[in-house]
């Protein structure tokens, strides 16, 4: 395993659930946490938990703008960024029929095209560091849900995007990992009505730590869609 000590992540949606679990672990390896989300007061009760240096940046993943001068703040306070933690996400489940083009669009916006926007804006740094990308996607990537059509579209197409990255940044140093969770215990489960039991569901602890794992091992292990879900080890 490799330590990154004096690495710059950027993690978007760092102020709770997953995204704040990944900054917690990439921390204690020395890296040097930038969050990145909707809303200044969740980013800064991580970031007052952080033992390394942080950065929070309001930021909506949607507005390209808004994207740009992010990463460019990033550089401008680190001069570096090593890897970009594309957490930000949202879902809605409804059936196909009642779907609304305003959900389509909102579900997309978040998951694909601030993934989109936000490789696209770190891949200049990412090539100058021969940095990685993490893409927080889902087994709804893989596989489709009743009642989730445009969130399994959005994961489908993140995985598809993260496969094309991983051909055209491997010629620059760049490596691009897709972790692939089954249900997790966050907020945004939490605020959905289902019968689904939380004790049978991974914690976003399992997801950060399967996570680490990966950008910490050596660069032998590439691309590929690493599906971890309640009743399988992501490493074992």
């Amino acid at each position: 395993m490799l330590r990154l000590d004096g690495q710059v992540a950027l993690v978007t949606g760092g102020g709770t659930g997953i995204g704040a679990a990944i900054a917690f672990v990439l921390a204690e390896e020395g890296v040097k946490i930038v969050l990145c989300g909707r809303r200044a007061e969740p980013l800064a009760e991580v970031a007052d938990r952080l033992i390394t240096d942080s950065l929070c940046l309001v930021c909506d993943v949607r507005e390209a703008s808004q994207v740009e001068r992010t990463v460019a703040r990033v550089v401008q306070q680190f001069g570096r960024l090593d890897i970009l933690v594309n957490n930000a996400g949202i879902f809605q489940s409804v059936p196909f029929e009642e779907t609304s083009t305003e959900q389509w669009d909102a579900i997309h916006d978040t998951n694909l095209r601030g993934a989109f926007l936000f490789s696209k804006a770190a891949w200049p740094h990412l090539k100058e560091s021969k940095g990685q990308i993490v893409q927080v996607s889902s087994i709804a990537g893989s596989q489709g849900f009743s009642g989730c059509s445009a969130y399994c579209a959005s994961k489908h197409g993140l995985n598809g995007l993260s496969e094309v990255l991983t051909i055209e940044g491997k010629p620059h140093g760049i490596r691009v990992l897709s972790v692939c969770p089954g249900s997790v215990d966050t907020p945004l489960w939490q605020a959905l009505e289902t019968d689904d039991v939380l004790e049978r569901m991974m914690r976003v602890e399992d997801i950060a730590e399967l996570c680490r794992y990966l950008v910490c091992s050596p660069r032998n292990i590439e691309h590929g869609k690493h599906i971890i879900t309640n009743y399988q080890s992501p490493w074992g």
